[in-house]
């Protein structure tokens, strides 16, 4: 009888899951659920044009902005590289037949220190495009942009 019940409640339980699971598929992502805001989802442009077209940039502003990112693009590819062979490494560290804490630990502080760059170079960017925009842009941007950036 009990073997019984717990049957039920299972099937039951997993019948209301699929149905839920239907019913929120058919009407994807609720708003604050997860996806782009609203005009940042992927598409054929690229994430700058959509950015350019949602703030309403000039033709001034797209240059000077596309500049900035070219530049800081070609600063950062030294560091993209070294952290990729960084990831290489460890991942030939795991694969080793004997664990090597020390080359670990290496290997992590080394692309700690990749990181911060990366980090530093990635706000420095942002800076640089935000000294561009409006005040207007500015706000904007904020309310569309993650917290998180």
């Amino acid at each position: 009888m009990k073997r019984k019940l717990v049957i039920t409640v299972a099937m039951v339980a997993a019948m209301n899951g699929v149905g839920t699971s239907a019913v929120l598929a058919e009407r994807g992502p609720m708003p604050g659920f997860g996806g782009p805001p609203p005009g940042l989802e992927r598409g054929g442009e690229s994430f700058e044009a959509r950015m350019a077209k949602i703030l309403k940039l000039t033709d001034t502003q797209k240059s000077q902005i596309k500049a900035i990112l070219d530049a800081e693009r070609e600063q950062a590819k030294p560091m993209m590289d070294k952290m990729h062979e960084s990831r290489e490494q460890l991942k030939q560290l795991a694969d080793a037949t004997v664990f090597d804490e020390t080359a670990v630990r290496a290997v992590a502080v080394a692309q700690s220190q990749i990181e911060v760059e990366l980090i530093v170079s990635h706000t420095r960017t942002l800076n640089k495009v935000n000294t561009l925009l409006t005040p207007g842009q500015r706000e904007l941007l904020a309310n569309i942009l993650p917290e998180g950036r």
